[in-house]
């Protein structure tokens, strides 16, 4: 029986110690997720930039990481205008971007699309609706 009550009680300092630097290591990676709204208009910029010259995702990396379906499908970025309506959530920079695609049969295509830029700890740029 005592043994028992051993291994229970070094159970639970186990968890007790994991949980204490889980709850540490949050903390501090909360806040150095700290957003650079002037990196995150450049890096979006850069990420159109890139998709408007005809290069790959892929190509960004590792700089920055990102995803577009509609370039990832093989839709040409013809043009493209980051508008000044923009959100910080403190993490992330929510823009939202005007810009016209082709698609293979040539026919354009102009939208609004909303991007979410972070800064840390590596640059991303993603679609919000994806």
């Amino acid at each position: 029986m005592k043994s028992r009550r051993i291994v229970n009680w070094s159970h639970c300092l186990f968890v007790l110690f994991t949980l204490s630097i889980a709850l540490t290591g949050c903390s501090r990676t909360a806040r150095s997720l700290s957003l650079n709204q002037p990196k995150a208009r450049e890096a979006c910029t850069e990420f159109l930039t890139a998709w408007k010259n005809g290069k790959q995702v892929g190509d960004l990396k590792p700089k920055i990481i990102g995803r577009d379906s509609d370039w990832e499908t093989g839709k040409k970025l013809e043009s493209f205008e980051i508008l000044k309506d923009e959100r910080s959530d403190g993490t992330n920079l929510h823009l939202t971007v005007r810009r016209t695609l082709k698609d293979d049969a040539g026919k354009e295509t102009q939208q609004e699309v909303a991007y979410v830029v972070g800064t840390s700890p590596v640059v991303t740029v993603f679609r919000s609706d994806e």
